[in-house]
């Protein structure tokens, strides 16, 4: 494998011993595209993979860029675990570019882009602590956020170290004194480093580099790709590319032999059989989905997602509110109906959360107490008389009986 840094004005590449700039002949590369074009943005999602995360990602961009999903690639990778879902980092970048490519880069390489390297190579060097990171080429400024190692945002700002302006939005994102590692072309240029005199400045030194070391930095990091915690694709090998069937051809033959095979044991009846179930299947879940926006109040795209956590989300909404406790107003209603003549209550403490009451009072008569007595053990579950001192007493309630 080798990593290739495909930048604005320079192509450079890096195959674990040797390094150089210009496209390499050899295939099996990883590919970085220069992100001067790139569109960055994040979002929350319920998934963190798979093949309906895809959908979704790609679904939210659409929407929100109002653009024909022929029209655009889109990668993405998660930086943050939620507690319902991930945080995800999503890159969209033209389609033309991507088929703007060598044919062979196409079908033979995996397609990323450059600032993905920065973090696979950043993983390996500097996997400890907070870290900006400057990416300072011809066509673009980058800043990168990562902690222990790990990605977790992307500025990009239009124009590359020339454009004044560019380096004024950078800048104004950092905070005086603060350290950063400078990579890329421009950190090359005395007058680059001269515009960051008021933050601390480190240049990586690597071998074989050496003094290039920031200009072959991302090309380090695409070559240690596997290694990266942000795999964000937009294409990877096609599995019918020249080399690949060229290499494995008796392999596919003797597959595609076997699955003929197999195909010919299917009868038309069980074909026919499976088409109707597979319809059938897919009319029911339409159906379900749509009755489950209707009760939810909320489009359903993921049923076996998003109604867990709705019901998840109803539980700790009954917790908190505590819907399955009577009010405090039916504690006190059942006190004073259970009152008799010559009862005077003279205190009532406790709270609905505990369904635990304590009434105080005075009573004129032992006949007048018991009566009372008789009242409240028939509108709570359990009653204790904890003091009947002479004409004084105190009484002990616990849950009241609804609906009595």
């Amino acid at each position: 494998m080798i990593g290739v840094d495909y930048g604005t004005k320079e192509i450079k590449w890096f195959d674990g011993k040797r390094f150089g700039k210009g496209l390499p002949e050899r295939k099996g590369l990883t590919v970085g595209l220069t992100c001067a074009e790139t569109l960055v943005k994040e979002a929350v999602f319920p998934l963190c993979k798979g093949r309906q995360l895809d959908k979704l990602v790609l679904n939210e961009v659409i929407a929100d860029l109002s653009v024909e999903p022929s029209l655009i690639s889109v990668a993405y990778c998660p930086v943050e675990r939620l507690e319902k879902g991930c945080r995800l980092l999503i890159f969209v970048e033209k389609r033309e570019l991507i088929d703007s490519l060598p044919r062979r880069l196409r079908e033979s390489s995996v397609i990323t882009l450059d600032l993905i390297g920065t973090a696979a190579a950043v993983k390996l060097l500097y996997p400890k602590g907070k870290l900006k990171v400057v990416d300072a080429g011809e066509g673009k400024l980058s800043l990168l956020s990562f902690e222990e190692g790990e990605l977790k945002g992307v500025e990009l700002f239009k124009g590359g170290f020339n454009k004044a302006e560019a380096w004024e939005e950078l800048t104004a994102r950092l905070e005086r004194g603060q350290e950063l590692l400078l990579i890329g072309g421009g950190a090359l240029k005395k007058e680059v480093r001269e515009l960051l005199k008021d933050f601390t400045v480190k240049v990586p030194s690597l071998e074989p580099f050496g003094d290039e070391t920031p200009l072959y930095f991302n090309a380090y990091g695409l070559y240690h790709f596997k290694k990266s915690s942000c795999k964000a694709l937009f294409s990877r090998p096609s599995l019918f590319s020249s080399e690949l069937l060229e290499k494995n051809r008796t392999i596919f033959v003797r597959a595609g032999a076997i699955v003929i095979a197999s195909l010919i044991l299917i009868t038309a009846g069980e074909v026919i059989k499976l088409k109707a179930a597979k319809r059938d299947y897919y009319n029911l879940k339409r159906e379900v989905v749509r009755e489950l926006s209707e009760l939810t109040g909320e489009k359903v795209l993921l049923p076996e997602v998003q109604i867990p956590q709705k019901v998840e989300g109803l539980k700790e909404l009954k917790e908190f509110l505590k819907v399955d406790q009577p009010s405090v107003l039916i504690y006190l209603k059942a006190i004073s109906e259970s009152v008799v003549e010559g009862i005077k209550v003279l205190e009532v403490s406790g709270s609905a959360s505990s369904g635990q009451f304590v009434v105080v009072g005075k009573s004129s008569s032992e006949e007048s107490l018991k009566r009372f007595t008789e009242n409240l053990r028939r509108r709570f579950e359990r009653v204790s008389i904890s003091l009947a001192d002479g004409k004084k007493f105190k009484i002990t309630l616990w849950r009241v009986k609804v609906g009595t």
